[in-house]
């Protein structure tokens, strides 16, 4: 393990440093930090992410009673994709082909920093966004980014790194009504309502059935096939080896503890299967799967993926249904709100963003949103619109 202290320039007895991995921190501790929406940055998953693909920096800003404010680092993808910071950042001129420092889990598409809540959290925030400078700035990158974080977590970061807030992205979600998926088509339109009873009862016609299991007492063989073929349909390269080396690292590091599977079967055969991770009142909606041997249309994947698991949640007085950031439009036509997505880009130099391009930039895809997804956006997409005009 490295371990490189910072020097703070500030009176106030929080102090930074850098380690290589986590295995030096406190699981509780660590997850203290964490709200239940940042599961993926939460200690095991993170963990395995080690596991899988090896360790990478951490900052960790302390005070007297231990961590305040944490993160992982790493440099993003160096290919097109959601992850590649020229993809990230277009239509926005800069040197986005240099290379920047990425806070926050790899091929994270939720991110915020893990921190202490309450009257030091202020305080906390500068010190770590001092430190991801310092870092960024000894290691020749050119700034620093932390892209798919929630709008408000965003304009706070930013505030104290004197960063750059650039929309690029949105993630869906669901609220859990207390009676599950009945809730949720009450409160559905007729249209969207009729729609999802009619894929119910078109699984249900097609011989489907559904059943839970946990993620220890799964064959992860079988799982990596069922989710290598579905990435392979939507463009993935990377094969079966690729999923079974991801799931290998997550029970090593312990998180399948939290997983859930939503299993459908048609003649006693596996057809397709959703997984889940519980975090505190979320319930996080992470791989599907499916065997398309099988021409079943059957509408397996709104039954596993939307359907089935808001009844799961319901049960276990789970709160919120998080859906990621893909096929935005299937998910509001069943029932999610859709959050508005930034980065938070600082360069450690001069500066390269011109501000009046950012709002436009931010102005623009608003409006794409509001035209797309008229009446499913959640309340930060005011904050964005009124931020852009006062200028803040």
């Amino acid at each position: 393990m490295t371990f490189v202290p910072f020097r703070s320039t500030l009176s106030a007895p929080f102090s930074s440093a850098v380690t290589e991995g986590l295995c030096g921190f406190d699981e509780h501790e660590w997850d203290a930090l964490v709200g239940d929406n940042n599961f993926y940055n939460s200690y095991r998953w993170l963990r395995a992410l080690e596991h899988s693909f090896g360790a990478t920096d951490v900052l960790a800003v302390r005070g007297p009673a231990g961590v305040v404010a944490a993160c992982t680092l790493w440099e993003g993808d160096q290919s097109p994709g959601l992850f590649f910071l020229p993809d990230c950042m277009a239509g926005i001129p800069g040197p986005w082909q240099q290379s920047f420092l990425w806070l926050g889990g790899r091929r994270n598409t939720h991110n915020e920093i893990p921190c202490i809540q309450g009257r030091r959290r202020y305080e906390a925030l500068g010190e770590f966004g001092r430190s991801a400078l310092n870092y960024a700035q000894e290691r020749g990158y050119t700034g620093v980014v932390m892209p798919y974080m929630p709008y408000p977590a965003a304009v706070e970061f930013a505030e104290h790194i004197g960063g750059t807030v650039v929309l690029h992205s949105a993630e869906a979600y669901l609220e859990v009504p207390h009676t599950g998926v009945t809730g949720m088509m009450a409160r559905s339109c007729a249209h969207d309502r009729n729609q999802s009873r009619s894929e119910v009862a078109a699984f249900r016609r097609a011989g489907g059935k559904i059943g839970w299991a946990s993620a220890e007492e799964l064959d992860d063989s079988i799982v990596a096939d069922l989710i290598t073929q579905n990435r392979s349909r939507h463009g993935s390269t990377q094969g079966r080896d690729w999923m079974e080396r991801i799931l290998a690292g997550q029970r090593k590091a312990g998180v399948s503890q939290f997983g859930a599977a939503a299993i459908s079967e048609c003649n006693n055969e596996i057809t397709g299967l959703a997984v889940f991770y519980r975090f505190g009142t979320a319930l996080h909606l992470r791989y599907f799967g499916a065997d398309y041997s099988r021409d079943l249309k059957d509408y397996r994947y709104f039954v596993l993926c939307y359907y089935e698991p808001l009844d799961y949640a319901a049960a276990r007085g789970l709160t919120t249904l998080r859906l990621s950031t893909s096929s935005l439009r299937a998910k509001v036509n069943r029932g999610a709100k859709i959050e508005p997505q930034a980065i938070v880009i600082k360069s450690v130099g001069e500066q390269h963003i011109c501000d009046s391009d950012v709002k436009r930039h931010n102005l623009r895809m608003t409006r794409e949103y509001q035209d797309q997804f008229a009446g499913h956006l959640c309340r930060d997409w005011e904050l964005v619109e009124r931020y852009q005009v006062l200028g803040e």
